[in-house]
């Protein structure tokens, strides 16, 4: 079982991934009761008052929400001016921010998975996983004021509770599928809730997107992390689909405005013709593969060592920065895969190497040197490690993780 899974089994344990992915994904709601404790590692409340103290953080991704309203931006942050940049210093007024979640106000932190190593690893193995761009938020609250009226998310949701209690209610769609465009126009419904209940410290709530729902803090300090999965859809494929076309010169050609409707109708079919060539059983496949290959892996720094270009130790753990799984292929003495918007390739007896290190897998250097032993030199194998390094394709894992 690779990371990537056993991550999503954690996750959603007790419920089994295979179970979860055939009748809940993408279908309906689900709640997992879990256990005291579970997600505390992931952002306890000492790691999160670090956060707010030692990050320039500003307004839209640190604000302060109460009654479905955001509260000014002035009432919890100050500006400093930077005479050498001249531009303005987030600074984090700590009283008036107090203040403000005392009244009622729910803290809300978008894309924490930036700013702490356990919700980036969470965020890049969920994202191998399920191939698409992950954003983890967390909301915090402290009253009985809701931050935020009923609404529906884009995108699909796992609500992991971290700490204390949260009351939600969940209702159906009321547009099948809703767009990000969808949110002025969408009708709330105006039917009763298909389930509500309580998430205690431990549990997961799973809603789906275009899913209306509303959460209520209980008078007590609480703590959830939102994990928002960005699914791509049939309108993501017809604009790659547009650009794929560009290459087709019946598609850059002007439109017949003024032309007969015989010569109209000749040119329509010309172009249906080519559209219809290009979309056959594969497009779905070379659409993901595609775009597999073009996802960034987030940033990583490997200092000093990726600059010093030293020869690497025996017990330096390795991994591939692909976000997406790839796909190798060897042919004619060469191995080649796309990954990290790149085209690599390299001589066929790397192939036990690269085996190793499929599907997010860590091993350390001499395991390297021992898998490719029978056609590389360890020499060579380290040489060749340090270049992937110094090029991104690799990064060096900390053993505390």
């Amino acid at each position: 079982m690779n990371g990537s899974i056993n991550t999503l089994e954690k996750l959603l344990e007790p419920c089994l991934p295979e179970e979860f992915l055939q009748t809940t994904w993408g279908k309906t709601y689900r709640h997992i009761l879990g256990w005291r404790g579970k997600f505390t590692h992931l952002l306890p409340w000492n790691r999160l008052n670090e956060i707010l103290a030692e990050h320039r953080l500003d307004f839209p991704r640190l604000r302060l929400a109460r009654s479905g309203k955001n509260l000014p931006a002035s009432s919890y942050l100050r500006y400093a001016r930077s005479t050498r940049a001249r531009s303005a210093i987030p600074r984090l007024l700590s009283t008036e921010l107090t203040k403000q979640l005392r009244e009622g106000a729910t803290l809300v932190l978008d894309a924490v998975d930036e700013l702490h190593a356990p919700l980036r690893e969470l965020a890049e193995s969920l994202e191998f996983f399920f191939r698409e761009h992950i954003q983890i938020n967390a909301y915090a609250g402290w009253q009985v004021e809701k931050g935020f009226d009923l609404h529906f998310d884009d995108h699909d949701v796992f609500i992991l509770q971290v700490a204390g209690r949260k009351q939600w209610k969940v209702y159906g769609m009321t547009r099948a599928f809703p767009l990000a465009s969808d949110r002025s126009t969408a009708e709330k419904p105006d039917f009763d809730p298909l389930w509500e209940g309580t998430l205690v410290d431990g549990d997961v709530l799973y809603i789906p997107r275009g899913w209306w729902h509303v959460a209520e803090p209980q008078a007590e300090a609480t703590l959830h992390l939102t994990v928002g999965v960005h699914n791509r859809t049939g309108v993501d494929l017809l604009r790659w689909f547009v650009d794929k076309m560009v290459a087709e010169a019946a598609f850059r050609k002007d439109l017949p405005r003024f032309s007969s409707d015989r010569e109209s109708q000749s040119h329509m079919c010309q172009l249906k013709e080519k559209l219809l060539a290009q979309w056959d059983e594969s497009l779905l496949k070379r659409y993901l593969d595609e775009t597999d290959a073009l996802a960034l892996p987030r940033p990583q720094t490997c200092l000093p060592l990726s600059v010093m270009n030293d020869i690497l130790s025996s017990g330096t753990l390795i991994r591939l920065t692909a976000p997406r799984p790839v796909n190798i292929a060897v042919k004619d003495g060469v191995l080649e895969f796309d990954c990290n918007k790149k085209h690599w390739r390299f001589a066929a007896k790397t192939l036990p190497l690269f085996r190793r290190l499929e599907n997010r897998n860590v091993c350390s250097v001499s395991e390297l040197c021992e898998a490719a032993g029978a056609t590389i030199d360890e020499e060579k194998v380290r040489a060749l490690l340090n270049e992937l390094l110094f090029h991104g394709l690799v990064t060096l894992v900390e053993r505390h993780r």
